[in-house]
């Protein structure tokens, strides 16, 4: 860990320092380039202003002038065409047009403009570039002088980022260690910043919950298989004992393995109906999804259940609106509408009115299963969608208490809700969330 923050450290103070230079570098070039533009349009203003001179009074005119500017800002030479010398202190130059470093005795930086005279001879005119160079020792100075800084500054910047960084790398470590060795109710520390990391950890956090619930899930369904497996289990253990206990006739036997195999179908009925369940929550079928006209489903759930109904003493009404399209599994959607309406029909008595409605509300489906029987307890409502929950009125009835399971799950798939509500008098059961196809979208 030390190893770590000191390279952590080391890397913070090395990006410091050349963010540093890279500013320093850029304030030095620009100020100069600045400093050198000026100098030379002022030399260039100066070079205009003698070649007037020499236009209007000749050469020995502009000669007489720079003897009299010796002494002012700019520094002056003069040759005539045969390279005689003829006035200022700069003799030193190449015979070329344009500008040229030069220097002298008394001045070892001048910056320097040769020009050639349209009759022949050279005009040079420049500037003491000392101001230039103690501007940029200057800058130099004061970056040298505040990299000092800079490094105290780097050095406990570093320390204190990496410290802080790898504290929380350490908790986090910890806490992960902790869940692997079995402690799943632990999550990972999350500051009240919320940086990088902290989104991290919220994210692995809400990841762990999720986890959390589906083990609880899968303990709870454990407990459940069970507890509700155990009396078939147990009743088919007792009656295959008792038949072997004593002699039967052949009647007799047939009767029992009767029995044996309606406990053994229940059991299998059961293990079926959990598979489905496994199957639905994870996502496989969504891969396969294509449109489906829910309307036309509804209607045919309906027509096949009608006549269940009647036979019960009960009425089912439908009121589907025509070609609504969804996004599905047809065969899912379809057990889905059996499951609400069977379950409707299983829990209510005789004189019964159940109605089966699908509407378009906007962009997404309303579908409602509604009965004015004895409906659901609210405190009962969330806990009959759980796997093997049944109602102390509904034991006798005959399932296995996956129905609404089933629904539940198949409704999360295609993203939707489902809600059980107060009918005044009875259940109403609600489907939303269900995106109409657009191309369809009244």
């Amino acid at each position: 860990m030390g190893l770590t923050r000191f390279k952590l450290a080391i890397i913070y103070i090395g990006l410091f320092l050349s963010s540093f230079v890279a500013i320093g570098t850029s304030v030095y070039l620009l100020t100069l380039h600045s400093l050198e533009q000026q100098l030379k349009v002022g030399i260039g203003v100066e070079a205009q202003r003698l070649l007037e001179e020499y236009e209007d009074d000749g050469l020995d005119g502009l000669a007489d002038e720079i003897r009299e500017d010796e002494n002012v800002a700019h520094l002056y030479g003069l040759q005539g065409a045969q390279g005689q010398w003829l006035a200022g202190r700069l003799r030193h130059f190449a015979p070329e047009a344009g500008w040229q470093m030069l220097s002298d005795a008394d001045t070892p930086l001048i910056y320097a403009q040769v020009i050639a005279l349209p009759q022949g001879g050279w005009l040079v005119v420049g500037q003491d570039g000392a101001a230039i160079q103690a501007t940029g020792r200057a800058i130099i100075q004061a970056f040298l002088s505040g990299m000092v800084l800079v490094l105290v500054l780097g050095v406990g910047g570093g320390v204190y980022l990496s410290r802080t960084f790898l504290q929380k790398i350490a908790a986090i470590t910890l806490a992960t260690e902790a869940i692997i060795a079995g402690d799943l109710k632990r999550r990972l520390p999350v500051a009240r910043h919320h940086d990088e990391l902290d989104k991290l950890a919220l994210l692995l956090n809400l990841m762990l919950d999720k986890i959390g619930l589906l083990l609880d899930n899968v303990q709870q369904v454990s407990n459940d298989i069970a507890h509700d497996l155990r009396t078939p289990i147990s009743r088919l253990q007792f009656g295959l004992a008792d038949a072997l206990a004593k002699p039967q006739t052949v009647s007799a036997y047939q009767d029992c393995i009767g029995r044996a195999l309606e406990e053994v179908e229940q059991v299998l009925a059961t293990f079926s109906a959990l598979l489905r369940i496994a199957q639905i929550e994870s996502g496989s079928r969504r891969s396969g999804f294509k449109p489906v006209n829910l309307s036309a489903v509804l209607k045919s759930v309906a027509e096949a259940l009608e006549p269940v109904a009647e036979e019960q003493g009960k009425c089912l009404v439908a009121d589907v609106a025509s070609d609504l399209m969804v996004i599905g599994d047809q065969e899912l959607l379809t057990q889905l509408a059996f499951n609400l309406v069977e379950n409707a029909l299983l829990h209510t008595p005789a004189q019964t009115r159940i109605s089966l409605s699908l509407q378009a509300q906007g962009s997404h489906l309303e579908w409602v299963v509604a009965d004015n029987g004895p409906g659901i307890p609210q405190a009962y409502r969330a806990k009959v969608m759980q796997r093997f929950y049944r109602l102390e009125q509904s034991r006798t009835t005959p399932g296995n208490g996956l129905g609404l399971s089933i629904a539940a799950a198949v409704v999360e798939l295609h993203e939707g809700r489902l809600q059980l509500l107060d009918n005044q008098p009875g259940l109403r059961v609600v489907v939303s969330g269900l995106q109409v196809l657009p191309t369809l979208v009244s």
